[in-house]
């Protein structure tokens, strides 16, 4: 992709977290922006550091992950068209994962400085940052607590779902997703083989289909469905249906 063909402002404009900023203020920031281009997976930040960065994934990705010296590894994508990451520009401390780019990756970096002094007196932007923070929370959160909940299999569907929500953004209702059987298998699902037959039997339910190196969501509300015949019970002891955002 020819840098120039690269849209900084557009970038900006298309996030609510600066919708309310004046022209202006998008060109200045426009202005502070550098293109990056990765040829190979790179490490950005460090555990225990902070950004410099707020990163706009033009393509490939920019992953969250935390590996341990036994070998352990997990990974979390943020893919095209999302940012990378609210929390590490807005929050206090440094991370408690790595920041790496995927091969043949594509981003914008905005100086975390640069966003923090032109957002910090609008009120606006302020309370967009903290729903892009909550978004996450909630995916997080729930997926924490698909653990507890469910099977292998439904908690393979939950992840699905929230994948899919407006609030991830990872997947999206009836397009392939970025998101591989090998992601899949560092959410604490096993191999790839596993994860394999996991998605073979969701499959021939109609839950998903599969493609070539994808995944397909045909439908979220059927992902609900199968969910919501997990038994979960409302405080009352009534059966209850998952909700999530489009």
């Amino acid at each position: 992709m020819n840098t120039k063909s690269i849209d900084v402002l557009g970038a900006l404009k298309s996030c609510t977290v600066f919708a309310s900023l004046s022209e202006s203020q998008l060109r200045e920031l426009s202005g502070k922006a550098r293109i990056e281009h990765f040829s190979e997976r790179t490490l950005l930040t460090l555990r225990g550091e902070k950004p410099e960065h707020l990163r706009y994934i033009v393509s490939g990705s920019i992953d969250l992950v935390l590996s341990t010296a036994e070998g352990g590894f997990s990974c979390l994508p943020v893919f095209e068209g999302r940012w990378a990451t609210w929390l590490g520009c807005f929050g206090s401390e440094p991370l408690v994962h790595d920041l790496w780019s995927s091969g043949n990756a594509i981003s914008i970096a905005f100086p975390c400085r640069d966003i923090l002094k032109t957002v910090s007196d609008n009120p606006e932007a302020l309370r967009q940052v903290i729903e892009h923070v909550g978004e996450w929370t909630r995916f997080l959160t729930g997926w924490m607590l698909s653990f507890s909940a469910f099977g292998a299999e439904k908690r393979l569907a939950y992840l699905l779902l929230l994948a899919s929500s407006s609030a991830c953004g990872i997947a999206r209702e009836g397009q392939p997703t970025a998101l591989t059987q090998t992601h899949i298998s560092q959410f604490g699902f096993g191999s790839r083989q596993k994860v394999s037959r996991l998605l073979r039997s969701l499959a021939d339910k109609d839950l998903v289909s599969m493609r070539y190196g994808a995944v397909v969501i045909p439908s979220r509300a059927r992902l609900e469905d199968y969910i919501a015949d997990s038994g979960a019970l409302s405080a009352d002891g009534a059966h209850e249906k998952v909700k999530f955002r489009a």
